[in-house]
């Protein structure tokens, strides 16, 4: 059941190049009962944003060291008037919260199987939390990390100390290697070794290539959708995707309450 809470802001730290980690205070059934991938709907201070936003879910309780164990984070970049405000918060302002909203990322069904993280730029804000929730079962994540630049890649360093590997791929070939993360991911599915599960969060574009070389592959692959939504739980319809219905038509289901993870085969692009 989602609830809806004052989140007194504990910290709001610059990662540079327009990213920012916010933190802030969540009740224990957020703190605790709270799955990676799922997300918020976030009101801004004032009123010059009326609408919510929605921010998945970046650290709970045991994810980044020195956090607070009543406080969750999540990982945003400014790219408006309403994450442009967001980056000003300082510590004691007061966001309006909705959480959680939408279903979130599984394990691995197959316990032999390898967990692969498919990150575009700030899609990787939905994976810290489940690297450390998987990380306490025992399996580290694989992550490729795609983007256009080397200022594009939050959380980095994060990443390769909770990561078994981390490749990374940038447009620009500022870091890692030049050219598209899914090339990356082709070369890691052509390799011998356990069977791997992807999961990946970014733009269409990239979602639409990782989904197209899972099918191909036969790779289980979990897709979390981005969808601009008024509401976040399935009444605005403003976040519809297409799907396929089973029967050899499609269907468009919310990307609020259906998903945002959705098996890539479901997606009908």
């Amino acid at each position: 059941m989602p609830l809806d809470f004052d989140a007194p802001v504990r910290r709001n730290v610059d990662l540079g190049h327009g990213n920012f980690l916010i933190e802030f205070d969540a009740p224990e059934e957020i703190r605790t009962g709270m799955r990676p991938g799922q997300f918020f709907m976030i009101g801004i201070p004032g009123t010059e944003v009326l609408l919510r936003r929605p921010f998945s879910v970046c650290g709970l309780p045991g994810t980044f060291v020195g956090a607070g164990g009543d406080a969750v984070q999540v990982l945003y970049r400014v790219y408006g008037r309403a994450t442009g405000l967001m980056a000003q918060l300082k510590p004691g302002a007061h966001l309006q919260v909705l959480g959680p909203l939408g279903n979130g990322f599984e394990p691995p069904a197959d316990a032999g199987a390898t967990p692969v993280f498919v990150a575009g730029g700030i899609g990787s804000a939905a994976f810290p939390c489940f690297a450390t929730r998987l990380a306490a079962a025992g399996r580290r994540p694989v992550l490729l990390y795609g983007a256009r630049s080397k200022g594009d890649l939050p959380l980095l360093d994060w990443f390769e100390g909770h990561c078994a590997r981390t490749v990374v791929a940038t447009d620009d070939g500022s870091l890692g290697r030049k050219g598209l993360v899914t090339a990356a991911l082709e070369e890691l599915l052509a390799e011998e070794g356990p069977r791997p599960h992807l999961y990946a969060c970014g733009p269409t574009p990239m979602l639409k290539a990782v989904a197209k070389i899972a099918i191909a592959a036969n790779v289980p692959c979990d897709l979390a959708l981005e969808a601009p939504m008024a509401c976040g739980f399935g009444v605005c319809l403003g976040c519809v995707v297409p799907c396929h219905d089973g029967g050899g038509g499609v269907r468009y289901d919310r990307c609020c309450v259906e998903g945002p993870v959705m098996p890539a085969s479901r997606l009908a692009w």
